[in-house]
């Protein structure tokens, strides 16, 4: 679904403070290409947290789960609420 590709996108920008559309997320390495340190790995997982409603278990708090849009929607497809 589109939505939660766009909604990991809007969230991911916001805690790096990026200026970029998140269509430009689509085809990254986002801890590469966006440069994401664990800090902003941290609160972009923390953010996730919050815009989804899930709690993400302290040993999946890692920055290899931002390598790309399509890994992050895998990881949390099945962990979201219905109601998402």
């Amino acid at each position: 679904m589109a939505l939660i590709r766009d909604r990991l996108s809007q969230t991911i920008l916001k805690a790096i403070r990026s200026p970029l559309a998140p269509s430009a997320l689509e085809n990254m390495n986002l801890v590469r290409d966006l440069g994401i340190s664990s800090i902003d790995a941290l609160e972009i997982l923390i953010g996730i947290e919050i815009e989804f409603g899930i709690e993400i278990p302290d040993e999946d708090l890692r920055s290899d789960l931002l390598v790309s849009l399509d890994l992050l929607e895998d990881y949390l497809r099945p962990r979201m609420p219905a109601n998402v």
